[in-house]
């Protein structure tokens, strides 16, 4: 669950969104979210309470919550968006002012939405921002700020770098950081891996520093309408682009590093699938001698790089992250 707020001096007002998973497969177990909200008193600890009104809700059913079969998603605050319509109060009802600006309700009752949680969380966070509601501050770890301050600086003079980052690094919000410390107008953001995209969405529309960014799957119809119109407006792009074999993919790949602006390319998972010849080589022509491209992998990073000249290379491993949580906690302490 994403949350980093804490308690406060002043009363705010709080919206939470969850689903109910099966624990065997950790998957929903029906295509629908909740979101409700919840006023937070001076003092008290926004997730907390946030959760104890969760719970609560349940009724009957509360046994679901203590079991673990209910995931929370995301908490935000949105007090900013409630003192402006008049809702920052007990029973001020933000959630359904805000429901109805999403749509997916389902009914026209009640606090359920006909969409999956981590769908229901980008369009929550993508709303917000279009309301001049300030989202969370991402926060880089020690390690994550090292390897990012050192692949930015491995760009002065190379163009494709190979980032092997072990399990729990967060390497989203991690090249997220790098993208925009380069100043990257267009970010392609390419897997084999459809479960990719939903990961970068859902992570990069949750934190302040990246709400200028618009998210764009290169799957659909109209794609190029909406980069199009973002570059126009001034805005930076997130594009997805999937991998998988397709008539329509080269057409995307052209299109997507034709413009004549500052392009990164992200190649994500490149271990599964990316790594063959009809899924690299358009990649590797597209990109040129010019497009700074970062070859991401957990695992496996010999196959990933099989396609790829490699000018440089940085890499965690999973002892060295916790080593380095080790030393910020006594650092702490």
């Amino acid at each position: 669950m994403k949350s980093l707020y804490t308690s406060a001096t002043e009363d705010r007002m709080f919206c939470y969104l969850w689903e109910e998973i099966d624990l065997l497969t950790n998957e929903p177990i029906a295509t629908e979210s909740k979101f409700g909200d919840r006023f937070v008193l001076a003092g008290q600890d926004p997730e907390i309470e946030c959760r104890k009104r969760i719970r609560a809700s349940l009724g009957v059913d509360k046994g679901k919550y203590d079991e673990g079969r209910i995931r929370v998603i995301a908490i935000f605050d949105v007090s900013k968006i409630a003192i402006k319509v008049n809702r920052n109060r007990k029973h001020g009802k933000i959630d359904d002012y805000l429901r109805n600006l999403i749509g997916y309700r389902k009914g026209s009752t009640g606090d359920k939405h006909c969409i999956h949680g981590d769908d229901m969380l980008i369009k929550v966070n993508q709303l917000l921002t279009k309301l001049d509601q300030p989202l969370m501050t991402a926060k880089l770890s020690t390690k994550q700020y090292e390897v990012a301050d050192e692949v930015i600086k491995m760009f002065d003079d190379s163009q494709i770098v190979l980032a092997e980052l072990c399990a729990r690094f967060g390497k989203t919000i991690w090249s997220a950081a790098v993208a925009t410390e380069m100043d990257a107008d267009i970010v392609v953001v390419a897997s084999y891996v459809k479960t990719v995209f939903t990961s970068f969405a859902t992570d990069i529309t949750s934190f302040e520093q990246f709400a200028h960014y618009v998210h764009v799957d290169c799957g659909d119809a109209d794609y190029q309408e909406k980069i199009e119109d973002a570059l126009q407006n001034g805005q930076k792009v997130f594009a997805y682009l999937s991998l998988a074999n397709s008539t329509k993919r080269q057409a995307r790949i052209d299109f997507l590093f034709c413009w004549d602006v500052n392009t990164m390319l992200i190649v994500d998972e490149a271990d599964f699938g990316a790594h063959t010849a009809k899924q690299a080589d358009p990649l590797i022509e597209a990109v040129g001698t010019d497009v700074k491209t970062i070859i991401m992998t957990g695992t496996n990073s010999d196959r990933a790089v099989t396609h790829w000249k490699i000018d440089q290379i940085t890499s965690v491993t999973y002892p060295e992250l916790l080593m380095q949580k080790a030393e910020t906690a006594d650092a702490i302490k």
